[in-house]
C-alpha cells in the first residue's frame, strides 16, 4: 500500500489481488448477494484510490481498509433501508428487519456437513452481527478496530458479537459446537 500511495501503479495489482477477496467476502457476508459484493468491492477500491494519499504506512493496512469498506457498507444499508446519509451504526441496527425466527425455535440444520450447518446459521444472523463476526473471526480485527471501522463503540461491537455467538450456540445445538476465535 505504501508503494501504491507513493505512485507505484504496479503495486495496485498486487494490492488488489491480496485484498479484493477479503473485501468481497466481507460484503458477501453482509448482503448475501455475489453481484452486490462485487460492486461494493469495486466501490471500495475506488474510494481507496481516492484516499491513498492519506494512508499512513506506520499504521496497519487492514483496519484502514475495512474502515473504508464499512463506510461503503453503511452507504448501501442506508440506501436499502431508505435512511438519510447522517444515520450511523446504531440506527442501521435498529432499522434491520427482524430475524426470521428465534434460533431456539428453528429446526436443527439438516446438513450432515458441519461447515454448511455453521454457514447457514451465520446467514440467519442479523446483518450487523454477521459483519462484526466476519471482521473479528475472518479478518482478525480487534473489537476496538472493528468499532473504529464501523464508527461505533467497542462495547457495542462486543454486544453484537456476544449476541451472535449466543444465537449460534442456541441455533446449532446439539448438531455442532461453536468455538470463539
Amino acid at each position: 500500500m505504501a508503494r501504491y500511495a507513493a505512485g507505484d501503479e504496479v503495486a495496485f495489482r498486487d494490492l488488489f489481488a491480496l485484498l479484493a477477496p477479503k473485501l468481497r467476502a466481507f460484503f458477501f457476508r453482509s448482503f448475501v448477494d455475489a453481484s452486490l459484493a462485487d460492486d461494493l468491492t469495486q466501490t471500495t477500491f475506488l474510494k481507496l484510490h481516492r484516499a491513498r494519499a492519506s494512508y499512513c504506512p506506520e499504521l496497519s493496512l487492514k483496519p484502514w481498509l475495512f474502515t473504508i469498506a464499512a463506510s461503503v457498507r453503511r452507504d448501501e444499508l442506508r440506501r436499502i433501508y431508505r435512511l438519510p446519509p447522517h444515520v450511523g451504526e446504531a440506527e442501521l441496527e435498529r432499522a434491520e428487519p427482524p430475524s426470521p425466527d428465534d434460533p431456539r425455535t428453528l429446526p436443527a440444520p439438516e446438513s450432515s456437513n458441519e461447515v454448511e450447518a455453521v454457514r447457514a446459521a451465520v446467514d440467519r444472523l442479523p446483518e450487523s452481527q454477521r459483519a462484526v463476526l466476519h471482521l473479528h473471526c475472518h479478518e482478525e480485527l480487534t473489537f476496538e478496530q472493528i468499532a473504529q471501522a464501523l464508527g461505533t463503540t467497542p462495547g457495542a461491537v462486543r454486544v453484537r458479537a456476544s449476541r451472535a455467538y449466543e444465537r449460534l450456540r442456541k441455533g446449532l445445538r446439539p448438531s455442532t459446537t461453536i468455538r470463539r476465535g
